[in-house]
Formats: structure tokens, C-alpha cells, sequence
């Protein structure tokens, strides 16, 4: 639990275990901090940047799985409809991918970023895919059975160049 926010903003390395830089560690703590939820709300943060611009990360935690299955949706929303939006699982803060003239603005919170659609979406997808094989290799008792073949199904949907 975040006690002190201000704190955990300018050292978040004393809360946070990098799932892909420590697996052991990251695994033990997910675990622990799972087990009280049974598993159904998994707080963390997750951090994406593109073309060094940072979209997502501390101070921005909630639940990390239902954070990732919202970033797939947007995804599929944008190749759908040229427009994806969802909102943080826990919070009124918006993930809108969208449509505009030579490519497309992702905005999360109050952060936009010009993208190229493209590219954008196929790396957003593979870091979600990352994100539930980790879960699967370290057999951590959340919803990857759903979500990788939803990431396939959506990836699948992507205009190859």
C-alpha cells in the first residue's frame, strides 16, 4: 500500500519490483500481494514511453491486468473504428487512441503523443503478450487464458505493410 505519494513518486524502486528485471523477486512479491484479492485486483504500475515520451507510469498504478486487457481494447477499437477509448480501471483517467490525419494520438491521462498507428499497436500488443506470458511462466493464477488469445485475435486485425 502507498502511505506517502510523494515518496513513492521520487523512489519508486522502494515499492516496485520490475517484473521483467528480477522474475524471482517479482513473482514472489505478486504472490504475496495477489493472494489478498484472490487474485482479482493486482495493484502495480505499468510503464510505456514512445520515442522517449513516457505515456504510462509512476505515479499512474492501479490493477495491472485489468490496465493491460483496457490497452487491448483500445487497440481493438482503434482498428475497428479508428477510435479506441477506455478509462484506468480505478480511476477517470482516459486511454484514447485515435484516428488523425498521417497517423493517430494516443492520449493517456493528461499525456498525448503523436504514433504511427502501425507500429504502435503492434509493439502495444506485444508488450501485453509479454506482460501474460510472464504470468503463465511463473504460474501466477490470473486471466491469461483469455488474454493472449485476445491479443491474437486483435493482432491479427492489424494491415501488414
Amino acid at each position: 500500500m502507498v502511505q506517502d505519494l510523494e515518496d513513492f513518486t521520487e523512489n519508486p524502486d522502494k515499492c516496485l519490483v520490475d517484473l521483467y528485471a528480477d522474475e524471482e523477486a517479482a513473482k514472489k512479491a505478486w504472490l504475496r500481494t495477489g493472494e489478498r484479492y484472490r487474485f482479482t485486483y493486482n495493484d502495480g504500475v505499468v510503464t510505456l514511453s514512445w520515442q522517449g515520451i513516457p505515456l504510462v507510469g509512476v505515479p499512474m498504478w492501479d490493477d495491472i491486468c485489468g490496465l493491460w486487457h483496457y490497452l487491448v481494447e483500445v487497440v481493438d477499437g482503434y482498428l475497428s473504428t479508428g477510435r479506441g477509448e477506455m478509462s484506468f480501471p480505478d480511476s477517470p483517467a482516459p486511454i484514447i487512441l485515435e484516428r488523425i490525419r498521417g497517423g493517430a494520438l494516443i492520449t493517456i491521462g493528461d499525456t498525448k503523443a503523436r504514433v504511427e498507428p502501425i507500429t504502435f499497436c503492434r509493439e502495444l500488443l506485444a508488450e501485453a503478450e509479454r506482460f501474460w506470458r510472464w504470468t503463465d511462466r511463473w504460474g501466477i493464477p490470473v486471466d491469461s487464458g483469455y488474454a493472449l488469445p485476445e491479443i491474437d485475435r486483435v493482432r491479427s486485425r492489424i494491415p501488414w505493410r
